[in-house]
């Protein structure tokens, strides 16, 4: 069968489908044969704001970042500006390159050129101008022993000034602090930011590039034969910026002049005389001695044409046009393992002879995947996994230096949108190494690349409508989780997807084969974008997002529900990190409920605890029902994760979770049965912690927030969550060894939910799985407690005088489950109150806001 189907011609042609078996197919696409513009590789664009116009035809064929050379006292000018000046300036320099998939490599730098270099002034008519000085305040103008050669770029200082110092500027007093000081801005300001690929450490020297004044005596100065302290170089600034760097950025790859500096950090290199002659020892044979440094950080720069033997040509064209020029560079990339080259800010891609020959360079830069070949079942039955392998290597020169997602999708045959797709857990495309040790004369690496093989099985969802999918494969950029990185493989749909076959959900098909000519030019698809809030704003507040448990029994009221999607959209905003979900109702259909809502959130892989064997086993009055919703032909809820995935026990979870976190920070929020939360009271020393549970708790938690029992004279009965398991509760009122902030029934009593917002604030709300389950549970209209939801909103916003609070206190539950609160100044319990419908209006449409994730 194998030898029969490779010799059908049209498959010759576009790739090749192996039967293996009668349940599985292999498939081998051919390599795309043209290079193609993929994230953060390749050729790096540069444009000098308020002069380059940028051309029509922009993005380029290969460009996927540019260059940005940020000038100090537009970022900061004032010590006391904030990380949103710098903020505000990346936006209005950076605006749009997340709608054509650009992102950007970011230089703060003071000085363009030197006067004593023939350095100009900055033109006024150009508030953005690169050109000139651009010293904050605070750092007095430099004052330098050097003057300009006649009619050269270099400089001189007379024998009296032999050993003056510069003074001001670089060797302003204040400068080191200053520097520090920004540096931390700019981790808080781009760290985070998806715009940024890299960053460029620059800030010293003539456009950051770390000389004149140097850093170090490594090397000696460009304008006299030796250094002189204060004047040629900068003493101790090496190891400033090397920690301020290392401290501030802890996700973004950081890029240093020289190799031979910073050697007792991280940090990648950019080479800015790529391929001169000149620059051969400093730059090439300093870079070599880095050894594997090319696997974690990259390597890059620019060919700069106008000077040494370079100067020669009149463009990156003519440089890129001579054979030896070009086959020199190419040697380079290769040995160095570079990531991405600039100079070709003037390029005329539509010359078609420069095209060919940035070609040759482009497809050497940075990664380069190849799919080898996938395998797939024909068909996927109920309750059965998708068991998936591929084989791919890399035959570029770098890494890509991020973890970005691989997802696995199943598209719609007609329109090929995503009908669903699961992101592959056990995959990490930055290991995924080219080759080394280049040989000029092979023409190739000498230590071939590792051709990495990947094998998962995915749970498909239930719910997924039966017949024929097209399988398909991409990289996402986690900014919005859309298609970004493509495969060289002809394969491939506009939008990002490459395609693999045709595959059957409870359904037979008889040919898994696609039809070539619906495949989509890679080159030419110029659709892929990714996201950021607009305008960007940075992390909120650059605050740690609190870390946070959540313990639920979902199914049993809908209020739960709720308070799910506010913690959801208090993660979206950064301000919480949710770090897993305890189920405390003991119904097989919360494990699927909670799963599928979380996967609606994008949230599918938080981990989940389930109480075996605990309180409220029924199944509740929406579980089932939502969970067997179809809307316009599918489900509203896609879950994974069953009572068959041996869910670990919900207070294992909680000590693997406890255990991994700072001392002192987590927020838990109960707001059911307390069965969890005893359990892990009572439990011993495991492989997680050698502390017992309530010493766990202890050290790690800093506040329980809990809903249960009643507070005040108003009411008097053994509220409903404490009796479903209430030793579990006696336990946790008696034992809990930290802070603990009861929501009584009587406070979300007094906090309706409006109905009006069920049917109004959601989109599509007539299949949103909150809104159906909200009409599922009760006829309609009703405004439902928001019991908790007053746990969450007081958890994560305490400072927000949205409630009022108890003394310090002690709360016990008698034999029957009343709950009694004692007034005692060592108590570590307390309790939510609110007075005034001003007060609850106000609070209700915080908790509002936050259930729809609306503006605050």
């Amino acid at each position: 069968m194998k030898s029969i189907i490779r010799n059908i011609s049209f498959l010759l042609l576009f790739g090749s489908i192996t039967a293996c078996g009668e349940k599985n197919v292999t498939v081998s696409y051919q390599e795309y044969p043209n290079a193609f513009r993929n994230p953060m590789k390749g050729f790096r664009e540069f444009f000098a704001p308020g002069i380059d116009r940028v051309r029509e035809e922009y993005p380029y064929p290969y460009g996927s970042m540019t260059k940005e050379y940020m000038q100090w006292n537009m970022i900061e000018d004032d010590p006391n500006d904030g990380v949103d000046k710098i903020i505000a300036y990346s936006n209005h320099r950076w605006k749009g390159v997340e709608d054509i998939n650009v992102k950007v490599i970011p230089r703060v730098f003071l000085v363009w050129l030197e006067p004593w270099h023939g350095g100009k002034p900055k033109n006024p008519n150009n508030p953005d101008d690169l050109v000139g000085w651009h010293w904050p305040k605070g750092i007095t103008q430099e004052k330098s022993p050097y003057k300009q050669r006649p009619n050269s770029v270099a400089a001189y200082v007379e024998e009296k000034d032999k050993n003056t110092p510069i003074i001001g500027g670089y060797f302003d007093p204040s400068f080191p602090e200053r520097v520090e000081k920004l540096v931390e801005k700019l981790g808080q300001a781009w760290d985070n930011d998806p715009r940024v690929a890299y960053v460029e450490m620059g800030i010293i020297g003539e456009w950051g590039e770390h000389h004149d004044p140097d850093l170090s005596t490594y090397w000696a100065p460009h304008d006299e034969p030796d250094h002189v302290v204060n004047r040629t170089w900068i003493p101790g600034m090496e190891k400033i910026l090397g920690d301020a760097f290392a401290k501030a950025f802890k996700n973004k790859k950081v890029m240093v002049r020289y190799a031979y500096e910073f050697k007792d950090y991280e940090f990648g290199i950019y080479w800015d005389s790529w391929s001169q002659p000149q620059e051969v020892v400093r730059g090439y044979e300093e870079m070599k001695k880095l050894g594997d440094r090319w696997k974690t950080q990259p390597i890059g720069g620019e060919i700069t044409w106008n000077w040494g033997d370079l100067a020669r040509f009149k463009s990156f064209e003519e440089v890129v046009a001579d054979k030896d020029t070009r086959e020199y560079v190419m040697e380079q990339i290769r040995n160095l393992h570079c990531n991405h080259l600039g100079g070709i800010t003037w390029a005329d891609f539509n010359d078609p002879n420069f095209q060919k020959n940035a070609e040759i360079l482009q497809k050497a830069m940075g990664y380069r995947f190849v799919i080898n070949e996938f395998t797939y079942p024909k068909e996927i039955k109920e309750q059965e996994s998708l068991s998936i392998s591929f084989s791919v290597v890399n035959t570029g020169s770098s890494p890509f230096y991020y973890n970005w997602p691989v997802e696995i999708a199943l598209l719609d045959p007609v329109n090929h949108q995503k009908v669903w797709g699961k992101v592959l857990e056990d995959v990490n495309i930055s290991e995924w190494m080219p080759g080394d040790n280049w040989s000029v004369n092979e023409n190739k690496y000498q230590t071939a690349p590792e051709i990495y093989h990947v094998q998962e099985n995915i749970p498909i969802d239930a719910s997924i409508a039966k017949g024929k999918y097209i399988l398909a494969l991409t990289v996402l950029d986690p900014a919005g989780m859309q298609p970004s990185l493509r495969f060289a493989n002809e394969n491939y749909f506009e939008g990002g997807y490459h395609p693999m076959g045709y595959i059957g959900i409870n359904e037979p098909i008889d040919d898994t084969r696609l039809d070539p000519n619906s495949f989509f030019d890679i080159q030419s698809d110029k659709s892929l974008k990714y996201q950021i809030k607009q305008p960007y704003t940075g992390p909120k507040d650059t605050k740690v997002p609190i870390p946070v448990i959540f313990d639920t029994d979902v199914g049993n009221d809908i209020d739960d529900v709720l308070a799910m999607q506010m913690l959801f959209n208090y993660e979206k905003t950064e301000e919480i990190d949710l770090l897993g979900i305890t189920i405390s109702k003991s119904n097989p259909y919360s494990i699927e409920y909670i799963d599928g809502y979380c996967r609606l959130n994008g949230k599918g892989n938080i981990p989940l605890g389930y109480a075996y064997n605990g309180a409220t086993p029924e199944d509740g009055g929406y579980l089932r029902q939502t969970l067997d919703t179809i809307i316009e032909g599918n489900k509203i809820l896609h879950p994974q994760r069953n009572i068959k995935s041996n869910l670990p026990e919900g207070y294992k979870l909680l000590r693997k979770l406890l255990a991994s976190q700072q001392d002192s920070s987590v927020i838990f929020i109960a707001v059911g049965p307390e069965t969890n939360l005893a359990r892990l009271l009572k439990s011993e020393a495991d492989e997680y912690s050698e502390l017992d549970g309530k010493s766990l708790v202890a050290q790690k938690v800093k506040m329980l927030s809990v809903m249960g029992g009643l507070y005040g004279n108003e009411f008097d009965f053994p509220e409903w969550n404490l009796i479903q398991d209430l030793d579990a509760a006696q336990t946790v009122f008696k034992e809990w060894p930290t802070t603990v902030v009861a929501s009584g029934w009587e406070l979300g009593n007094k906090l309706l939910y409006p109905h009006q917002s069920i049917l109004n604030d959601f989109p599509e709300s007539y299949k949103h799985p909150l809104c159906d389950s909200y009409k599922i549970y009760d006829k309609m209209p009703y405004n439902r407690q928001t019991w908790d939801l007053t746990s969450v909103l007081y958890a994560i916003e305490p400072m927000a005088n949205h409630f009022g609070l108890s003394p310090q206190g002690t709360i016990t539950l008698d034999s029957i489950g009343h709950s009694l609160f004692t007034p005692s100044e060592n108590g570590k319990h307390r309790y939510l109150t609110i007075q005034g419908e001003k007060n609850i209006q106000t609070t209700l449409g915080a908790i509002v806001r936050q259930v729809t994730g609306k503006d605050k």
